[in-house]
């Protein structure tokens, strides 16, 4: 004990001093360090620890009682996060994060314009003693209060502030307005209670039908894994497809409060029609009650824009926009996967084909493809690519009820199985990805059907048999996807045939292009049109190999367009073509429709492929010169227009440019046949679509507009265009017709005919409008 009584007094002191140094601790944090002030000297607050923000209490006068959001700032989560909340009249809310930290930021930069001297800062007089908005803000032990009062007279706009504790600043207009949110703007603008990722399922009831779907065990991305729910017309099991549901998900991702309403509004406006759709949201967690959304009637004062009204799990009304309702109004059948295949090629991982004896069998490495089989080999990645992306594209025309009989469907037993092992994107990072297995059992082809089962979710699906082909194992689809290889000059000419037409092209020794077939009056090639064919031709790749003989299929017992290619000098042809020696000329046919692009083959009995649609897209046009309207201002005299159904307009060069002859505003004909002069000189047809004299539908006869060009001189050709320069009906003039408005290729034209050439074409609205609206013809701006 004499021990302790002879040190009792240095314990008691050192138990004083550490008591004092934890209050004078606690009492310091409030303070404000002598660094921190300089730090923050020029600032609205004095002190900003956003660490230590755990509410924030914004207030604003309105003319009935003051609007308040209180901010509350929630404990760490599973993301690392703290999460605001939002109380407004009582009820609490997610917070809508970026206008809480938007809000943050503005009060840790504000500063002030100047300070008001403590002898002029009457409250009252500055608007402070009622404030517009108050702002208080917990951090730790300190507590900021900022009012915003009345106007100041300088700069413009600024606004009178007060920060408790500090005194009356001045500031500006724009930070006045960042300070100034309603307090319904902290709630949080996302309606759909749930992500989609926490979905087991969901219900759309109304426009469209009953659709349910739920999740499927094989997995995938946001759209990939889900089937249609028990009960389902279109078959319980049925895998919907990826992006159609995809829309449905998205659609919930816009699903954004604009405004939010009070539920008398809500309820006014679902009053007479009712919802259009109601979307129930099945949550994964068990313990979650389900989420039901009605959709529909008009926002009050926003147009493009509709009523929702969440009823479960909690309760809320707002606006939001009217798009989201086109996906969920689709109907049931849109929502039926008629794909085979479910993964997309980026997720493949290997593909197996069996049939009998024959198989295949190729793996991904990397973003390389392997062959494991008949033989193991490399595989070129564009090779690889095709063959699998062939397989994908494959699409039932429909699937057949479950009571089936697969017998009868030439699936017992299957003559071929497909087998499809994919990695889907949500496969844990670490250990073995998780794999998705699809296996499809080929059936016998049954006039020109051949029937598929899928056993991922047992539909039978009916394919055509040309398609049905990518399914099956064959060394073909191996090929290099290189048809043809041959350089645009080595073509010395061209044949196009296609049912009733026959174009012939011969390069003369300039290395132009010279037309022989079709004749007629003042037709001539078009020299870019017939490089560009050839260009195609000479570096014609496959899409994808189909198979080794086209037998009496794909369309090529009877080709729809057969191109033909003479060769100035030899080269080593392509996969596809003629093989054996250097060829001297080189055939592609083309036969059905594949998709976007034809089933084809290169030579006679070569294999069939699919070429891309490019190449029928040049070569199934006319290969005429383009150039036949356009006229350079240099040689026009006179133009007269002439409305089908108005006076005529003329249009005269003069050494002081061109002017409309009699017009009594000079300003406006001035720059009306300055339109008429730039649309002539730019008057390029997009391309010839008949030969011989115009069809009804071409509204030629009689034509919109007739345009009368007389020429100061004989006209050349326009450079950079070969062949004849079309005859004209007497020296110096000629007439072009203008007709109705169509689309073609997927441009908007009107149909036109130049006298002395023996074809229609079709020129780009834009390029005639000018010429309609200076001659007065109704409704020139709006046609199609």
């Amino acid at each position: 004990m004499r021990p302790l009584r002879r040190h009792a007094t240095t314990l008691i002191l050192v138990v004083l001093a550490a008591a004092a140094a934890i209050v004078l601790l606690v009492l310091d944090r409030g303070a404000v360090s002598t660094d921190e002030a300089g730090r923050r000297k020029k600032h609205l607050l004095e002190a900003w620890r956003p660490d230590e923000i755990t509410e924030v209490t914004v207030t604003l006068a309105s003319p009935g009682a003051p609007q308040t959001a209180r901010l509350t700032r929630g404990e760490v989560n599973d993301a690392g996060q703290r999460p605001w909340s939002v109380e407004i009249d009582g009820q609490r809310y997610p917070a809508d994060e970026p206008a809480v930290d938007q809000l943050l930021g503005t009060l840790e930069f504000a500063t002030a314009e100047r300070r008001v001297p403590a002898e002029a800062s009457d409250p009252a007089a500055l608007g402070l003693a009622s404030p517009r908005l108050s702002i208080a803000v917990a951090m730790g032990p300190r507590r900021e209060r900022l009012l915003l009062g009345g106007s100041a007279p300088t700069p413009p706009g600024a606004v009178y502030a007060e920060v408790a504790g500090r005194g009356v600043f001045v500031i500006t207009k724009q930070l006045a307005a960042a300070l100034d949110v309603p307090p319904d703007r902290f709630r949080s603008r996302s309606f759909v209670p749930y992500l989609a990722a926490e979905l087991a399922g969901l219900t759309l009831e109304g426009e469209g039908g009953a659709r349910r779907f739920s999740r499927a065990p094989w997995g995938g991305g946001r759209g990939a894994g889900f089937r249609f729910a028990e009960g389902s017309p279109e078959g319980s099991g049925v895998r919907v497809s990826a992006p159609a549901i995809e829309g449905v998900l998205s659609a919930l991702g816009r699903l954004q409060a604009e405004e939010f309403l009070s539920e008398e509004e809500a309820r006014q406006a679902l009053a007479s029609d009712g919802p259009r759709v109601t979307l129930t949201l099945l949550p994964s967690d068990p313990s979650a009650k389900p989420g039901v959304i009605d959709l529909g009637g008009d926002c009050p004062d926003r147009p493009d824009h509709v009523v929702a009204v969440r009823r479960e799990p909690t309760r809320a009304a707002a606006c939001v926009p009217a798009s989201v309702l086109e996906p969920l109004t689709e109907e049931a059948s849109r929502f039926v996967d008629l794909a085979l295949v479910g993964a997309p090629l980026d997720e493949v991982a290997e593909v197996k084909l069996a049939a009998g004896e024959r198989s295949l069998e190729l793996a991904r490495a990397g973003s390389e493809w392997h062959l494991r089989a008949p033989e193991d080999r490399p595989v070129p990645t564009e090779t690889g690519r095709a063959l699998v992306q062939a397989i994908l594209d494959v699409r039932a025309t429909r699937l057949l009820p479950s009571a089936s009989d697969p017998g009868a469907l030439g699936l017992v037993p299957p003559r071929a199985t497909l087998r499809v092992l994919s990695t889907p994107p949500e496969s844990p990072g670490e250990g073995e990805p998780r794999e998705r297995i699809e296996t499809l059992e080929i059936g016998a082809e049954q006039e020109g059907a051949v029937h598929v089962r899928r056993l991922e979710d047992g539909a039978v699906a009916e394919v055509p048999a040309p398609a049905a082909g990518a399914l099956l194992p064959s060394e073909v689809s191996l090929r290099s996807m290189q048809v043809l290889d041959f350089a645009r000059d080595q073509v010395s000419a061209l044949r196009v045939e296609r049912p009733g037409l026959v174009q012939r092209l011969r390069r003369t020794g300039d290395g132009a292009w010279e037309l022989l077939e079709p004749r007629g009056e003042g037709l001539a090639a078009d020299d870019a049109l017939a490089d560009e064919l050839a260009d195609l031709l000479g570096g014609l790749k496959a899409e994808r190999w189909v198979a080794a003989d086209a037998g009496n299929g794909y369309g090529l017992g009877a080709p729809r367009l057969v191109i033909e290619a003479e060769l100035a000098s030899t080269s080593e042809p392509g996969g596809g073509a003629a093989g054996g020696a250097a060829a001297r000329s080189a055939r592609v046919e083309l036969g059905a429709l594949a998709g976007a692009g034809s089933f084809a083959r290169a030579g006679k009995g070569g294999p069939v492929f699919v070429a891309p649609p490019a190449l029928e897209a040049a070569a199934g046009r006319l290969l005429l010169r383009r150039d036949v309207f356009v006229v350079a201002p240099q040689e026009i005299a006179r133009v007269t227009l002439l409305p089908g159904d108005g006076k005529p307009v003329v249009v005269e060069a003069s050494p002081g440019g061109f002017t409309v002859v009699g017009a009594g505003d000079q300003a406006s004909a001035t720059a009306a046949a300055a339109g008429v002069r730039d649309a002539l000189a730019d008057l390029r047809a997009e391309g010839a679509v008949a030969l011989g004299k115009p069809e009804k539908h071409h509204g030629l006869s009689p034509p919109r507009l007739r345009i009368t060009v007389d020429l100061a001189r004989p006209q050349a050709a326009p450079a950079g265009e070969g062949g004849a320069t079309p005859p004209r009906r007497a020296p110096g003039s000629f007439t072009i017709a203008i007709g109705a408005g169509d689309a073609f290729r997927g441009t908007n034209v009107f149909y036109a005919r130049r006298e002395g050439v023996d074809a229609v074409y079709a020129i780009a609205q834009s390029r005639v409008r000018p010429l309609l609206e200076a001659a007065g013809v109704a409704g020139a701006a709006g046609v199609r």
